[in-house]
């Protein structure tokens, strides 16, 4: 019989933008670790720029992934209807175990949309009634990576990813392209963003007495959450020693 501990999992990871590709920067050690754990890893962006397409297939490949785009526009993501269809199509087609998209507090106006759209298809995936090539998908496990920079960031749930923080850096740099953004500040060095990701991945570990985490917040809804018979009790230890 095929448990949690034997059953290879899909994970799909949904970031707004290519430029950078946000999922990557706000989960990609997480990721990383499924992927070496032999687990199938699908990372989106939801928006689409030929001229990143290269840089971000070299990332989800370094990372163990694949990706794909939605084809939004940057700066056009909504929760709209068309917007939450095609990632319901794009749930039932892949049919993953875990969902993981921004936190709805994220400072980008497309990554707090995208939040709202994702959470939004999660729930009709599986109803019938919304009719698509692919027959319909319960979602159980939808997880919020942290916000940028960590700030204004919910998270409750720590991945140690002591083993995968320095493949996760390693991938960031081969987005050399952002070096070439100008009219951004921040983007002017590739080392700005990858130190910012490094700061975030030690303070994350330093709040649960580990060198490397990154840190996750359920999302609580009626219909992605569970009612227990008592409290669940933490697992001790919370990882592999």
């Amino acid at each position: 019989m095929e448990t949690l501990a034997t059953k290879t999992l899909t994970v799909m990871a949904f970031g707004a933008h290519p430029d950078p590709f946000d999922m990557p920067y706000q989960a990609g050690a997480t990721l990383a670790k499924y992927a070496r754990r032999g687990h199938r890893v699908v990372m989106v962006a939801a928006a689409h720029e030929e001229e990143w397409e290269a840089e971000i297939a070299a990332i989800a490949k370094h990372l163990g992934a694949t990706h794909l785009s939605l084809d939004f526009h940057e700066g056009a993501i909504f929760d709209d209807p068309s917007h939450l269809r095609r990632i319901v199509v794009a749930l039932r087609e892949y049919r993953p175990d875990l969902v993981i998209t921004h936190q709805p507090t994220d400072y980008h106006p497309d990554h707090r949309a995208l939040s709202r759209a994702v959470l939004g298809a999660c729930l009709l995936a599986r109803v019938a009634e919304i009719k698509t090539d692919h027959p319909p998908h319960k979602i159980g496990n939808l997880y919020y990576s942290d916000t940028t920079s960590g700030v204004n960031s919910a998270g409750s749930v720590y991945v140690d990813v002591a083993e995968t923080w320095q493949q996760k850096i390693e991938a960031l740099r081969l987005h050399t392209g952002l070096s070439e953004k100008r009219s951004v500040p921040h983007l002017d060095s590739i080392e700005h963003l990858i130190e910012r990701e490094e700061t975030n991945l030690r303070h994350r570990g330093f709040q649960v007495e580990r060198d490397y985490c990154e840190v996750f917040q359920p999302a609580l809804n009626y219909r992605v959450t569970w009612a227990h018979d008592l409290l669940p009790l933490a697992t001790l230890p919370p990882i592999e020693q």
